[in-house]
């Protein structure tokens, strides 16, 4: 297993790399350094080994190394942004005292302002355009359904059965 690992510690780096593989994603520095803080604070890095883009455990000395995508590192920050959003809001509507309420604020608004930017970032991603694709799909069917005399429930119940599909089947938001 001798494949040397180099993982990205700066934006620049990830940025860098992403242009010379020819990976169009436009993103910022701010964007890339948004990506690289969420990593690390859940206990992950992102880098390379050979020319793939992988995802590096670092809660343990040899942690886990597997290839992981662009795509996937949005997406999981998403998820993880949520998360931390739910808590936040959780806690500064049930503050210990004005102090807490004002951190836990700050916090709230932080990760606001990380969701506008990430929002962003995954709509670049191939789940944004499953789901394009998808929405577009449901949406013709469903038309096509109402047109061909089916009741609005019957209609509604399999776009609802389709998301739910997707859901379960495949990765996205």
């Amino acid at each position: 297993m001798g494949k040397e690992v180099k993982l990205f510690t700066e934006p620049d780096e990830l940025l860098s790399w992403l242009d010379e593989n020819d990976i169009l994603m436009n993103l910022s520095k701010e964007d890339g350094q948004i990506l690289l803080n969420y990593m690390e604070g859940h206990g992950y890095a992102i880098g390379i080994r050979e020319d793939h883009m992988i995802r590096k455990d670092l809660s343990e000395e040899d942690g886990e190394v597997v290839e992981y995508t662009i795509d996937e590192v949005i997406d999981i920050v998403c998820e993880w942004n949520y998360e931390l959003i739910r808590d936040a809001d959780e806690k500064r509507h049930n503050p210990k005292d004005f102090m807490d309420f004002a951190n836990e604020q700050n916090c709230y608004e932080s990760l606001k302002r990380d969701e506008i930017r990430l929002d962003r970032m995954f709509d670049r991603t191939i789940y944004a355009k499953e789901i394009e694709a998808l929405a577009v799909k449901l949406a013709n069917e469903f038309i096509s359904n109402m047109n061909h005399g089916k009741d609005v429930e019957k209609s509604v119940a399999a776009v609802s059965e389709e998301v739910h599909r997707y859901s379960t089947d495949k990765r996205g938001r």
